[in-house]
């Protein structure tokens, strides 16, 4: 099974990505809307606990054992304010047990990103947030791959990516041959 993680704070064009990309055994959250608590700093995780965080919200409840049970996780965010979403990175920040117990030894982690402009227009962001994730997969210990970045287009057009992108479908037949 893969996982797909649509990192947005809304259910359109990087949740519309991923549901092309699925396959029918594979499993799509969204974080749009869950209960996701910010992470304390306590390390309580650093000891084995049971369920991984004192926290007990959506990440504990169900993004920990989805990722043990994951070969592929398949990361989806736009771009907000020259990052990913915050939502995402709260997420991210809550995977401390999974680096201190080495719960990610060798998974696939896959990342793609949407935003306004063009390619070009966010290439600086884009390689940042290419960096940070190499940063992370190396401290981690699983290996990264960028995917592809979506041109979703002005805040007036950005809820169609399929019409926006003029690549859209070459892009998703891409990342599907990549992922096999």
């Amino acid at each position: 099974m893969n996982l797909f993680i649509n990192g947005s704070n809304r259910e359109q064009n990087c949740y519309t990505i991923l549901k092309d990309i699925k396959k029918e055994n594979d499993e799509l959250i969204s974080l749009s809307r869950k209960d996701i608590k910010y992470c304390l700093g306590c390390n309580s995780c650093v000891k084995k606990l049971d369920n991984f965080c004192v926290l007990d919200d959506y990440v504990s409840q169900n993004i920990y054992q989805k990722i043990i049970d994951s070969n592929k996780i398949i990361i989806a965010s736009p771009i907000y304010m020259s990052s990913i979403t915050g939502l995402l990175k709260n997420v991210i920040d809550r995977l401390y047990p999974f680096y201190y117990h080495n719960y990610f030894n060798n998974k696939e982690v896959y990342l793609i990103l949407s935003g306004q402009g063009t390619y070009e227009d966010n290439e600086e962001e884009i390689n940042d947030i290419i960096k940070y994730f190499l940063g992370i997969s190396e401290w981690m210990n699983f290996k990264f791959t960028f995917l592809n970045y979506f041109c979703s287009g002005s805040p007036q057009d950005n809820n169609n990516i399929k019409n926006f992108d003029n690549n859209y479908e070459n892009k998703i037949n891409e990342i599907k041959d990549m992922l096999n």
